[in-house]
């Protein structure tokens, strides 16, 4: 089984929407894999709804494909977005501080 790791770039103040191109290159490595997807996110301190978009729509991708995606290093906060998203259950969550 290949695994897919990608490091999720840290988001600044000024460009929330730094975390959508690497979401996309995720979706492209999804190709590569055939059981598992893991996301580093131990650099990522918030989401807005543009990554959230982009996290659905890897997550549709990803289903399709019958691919798992594994999410690691979740902060709190963003957690917590995914959670009231409704986006927590669908994605696999490991150490989350």
């Amino acid at each position: 089984m290949a695994v897919i790791m990608t490091t999720i770039p840290t988001l600044s103040n000024r460009d929330d929407k730094s975390i959508i191109p690497a979401l996309e290159g995720a979706v492209e490595r999804l190709d590569r894999t055939d059981g598992k997807a893991v996301l580093d996110f131990s650099s990522v301190h918030r989401i807005d709804s543009h990554a959230l978009r982009a996290m659905e729509g890897l997550l549709r991708i990803a289903d399709d494909k019958g691919v798992k995606v594994v999410l690691c290093g979740v902060n709190v906060r963003v957690y917590k977005v995914l959670k009231l998203a409704k986006l927590a259950s669908r994605f696999s969550i490991k150490g989350s501080e």
